[in-house]
């Protein structure tokens, strides 16, 4: 895949970058504030805080950078941090359509508003492939909400295809999300190129 540059301003500098360890309170707050945009206002306060408290605290965050089969990149625009991804490597998935593969999960991705429509979630979705290929996985897979119509339209796009449901826990508060999927090499692809500063 061939970066395409349309929607970044010419004069704004995108780059896609791994985390390390400096930056992980400012990926504990990008991470808050992107999923508060996201899903604040569909959810049960109740349940959307208790969510909030367990998974979107500098301990939380800390705790998974440091988990082996984590791995997180950031997105900046002129160096602003305006979103994140995050892949799982987890070789050992039971579901029976991805147990036969070596997989990897995009398990979160997220913009801030502010900067959505620049192509940045597409950015961070080819890095996420490039990674993907690199570490010679044969499948990538995510969860999304069924509410999150946007997020579903941009991975058909990168032909993602619907394969089953499961549950996400927000908060105590059980939600469906539908699982996607995709080879990480489909053909005629080649390595998605972003313009790093």
């Amino acid at each position: 895949m061939e970066a395409e540059e349309k929607g970044i301003n010419k004069k704004m500098a995108l780059s896609i970058e791994p985390v390390v360890s400096n930056d992980i309170e400012l990926l504990t707050h990008l991470g808050r504030a992107t999923f508060i945009e996201s899903y604040a206002h569909l959810d049960d306060p109740v349940y959307f805080q208790k969510h909030l408290e367990r998974n979107h605290t500098l301990e939380a965050i800390e705790k998974e950078f440091y988990t082996p089969r984590n791995h997180f990149f950031i997105a900046r625009v002129d160096g602003q941090a305006v979103g994140f991804c995050k892949l799982v490597s987890d070789e050992h998935e039971q579901h029976p359509e991805l147990n036969s593969h070596r997989c990897i999960e995009l398990e979160r991705m997220y913009v801030l508003k502010k900067f959505q429509g620049m192509h940045i979630g597409h950015a961070l979705l080819g890095e996420s492939l490039n990674f993907s290929a690199r570490g010679n996985f044969e499948i990538i897979w995510l969860g999304v909400s069924i509410q999150n119509k946007r997020a579903i339209q941009i991975y058909e796009q990168w032909g993602f295809v619907y394969f089953d449901t499961h549950l996400f826990d927000l908060g105590g508060q059980m939600q469906t999300d539908w699982m996607m999927k995709r080879p990480v090499k489909l053909h005629g692809e080649r390595e998605y190129l972003v313009h790093h500063v």
